[in-house]
């Protein structure tokens, strides 16, 4: 299996997006091993709340040998994008972290040290569509690979 993290500031507070993210993480269990680490959010002024969680993230995130920001700043891949990169990391045998910031991003320091850094839309989603939204793209990548028809 696959190994693939997924490091997330917050909790899911809705039920609707915790029961989509079950649905997301049962068909992904076909085709990896997902590991979901919620963080808690960092408190008071952003900048000193970013470098917190920056300081906090870091060892999880770089333990990967691929580890990825989303972030609006990032490269935007359709859905046979992302599919061809998560191919060739997993041809390579890269061990994935993906990193989902609070609601105030990412610490600009750690941006600068994350080379990978993938964009799920240049519109702002609540932190909790976003979650769901990036584990729908993964399995979508995931049947992309393989030639399954959840991909129209």
């Amino acid at each position: 299996m696959y190994p693939i993290s997924l490091l997330a500031f917050g909790r899911l507070r809705l039920e609707p997006c915790r029961s989509l993210e079950r649905h997301y993480l049962d068909m992904l269990r076909a085709y990896a091993r997902m590991d979901v680490v919620e963080l808690p959010e960092g408190k008071g002024d952003p900048a000193r709340q970013l470098k917190e969680e920056a300081e906090r993230l870091r060892p999880k995130l770089m333990a990967a040998r691929c580890p990825v920001l989303l972030t609006p700043e990032g490269k935007l891949r359709d859905s046979e994008g992302l599919a061809q990169w998560l191919a060739e990391r997993m041809d390579r045998g890269e061990s994935l972290a993906f990193a989902l910031g609070s609601s105030h991003g990412f610490d600009p320091a750690l941006k600068k040290e994350v080379r990978e850094q993938i964009s799920l839309s240049p519109m702002t989603f609540p932190h909790e569509l976003s979650r769901v939204m990036f584990l729908e793209q993964l399995y979508r990548a995931f049947t992309i690979i393989r030639g399954k028809d959840y991909h129209k």
